[in-house]
């Protein structure tokens, strides 16, 4: 329970630094804000190759103006990895559902040295709003290495393993909103 109040604070921290942006909103020099997705959650997950359960983690914000620009910023924790991951979201792309978002950006810090997502590298993950509550339902994508370097709004975002940028994870608790 520490550990998601951590997040849940960090989830508020980050919808502070973007401000109060919804879409419709005002941003950058009268640039609308168009879509938005932030939310913060728990969720277990399986080693397929262990079986071991392990836990993460995450909080993130993002905001997609009219223009196409978008600005936000992720974190997620992993204790299987003992490793916390900061990304800085330049990337916001809301499918045709409005339920479901990709985003990107770029991997700004790390708690460690960790080989599948250095600082500097654009990785990137999906987030599913399925209604409230969100635990129990909304849905959060692991968050791969990414090889190619794919935006959130690339035709192939999941390539080379789009099982792995799906949301099908879902929250054990917390809630994502997807607007």
């Amino acid at each position: 329970m520490k550990h998601f109040a951590k997040v849940a604070l960090g989830a508020g921290v980050l919808a502070a630094a973007l401000g109060s942006s919804t879409p419709g909103s005002a941003g950058p020099a009268g640039n609308p804000v168009v879509h938005s997705a932030t939310g913060s959650g728990h969720q277990d997950d399986v080693d397929t190759a262990t079986g071991e359960v392990f836990n993460r983690t995450f909080a993130f914000s993002a905001v997609r103006y009219a223009d196409g620009t978008a600005k936000g910023n992720a974190q997620i924790e992993s204790r299987k990895f003992d490793l916390v991951i900061h990304m800085r979201i330049d990337c916001l792309y809301v499918l045709p559902d409005g339920r479901t978002a990709h985003l990107s950006g770029v991997v700004t810090r790390t708690s460690r040295p960790f080989a599948e997502a250095p600082v500097g590298e654009v990785h990137r993950f999906s987030v599913q709003d399925n209604g409230e509550p969100g635990r129990g339902v909304d849905k959060f994508s692991g968050v791969p290495p990414n090889p190619l370097a794919r935006d959130c709004d690339d035709p192939d975002f999941g390539a080379p393993e789009p099982s792995r940028v799906a949301p099908s994870r879902t929250l054990e608790r917390g809630e994502i909103q997807v607007r």
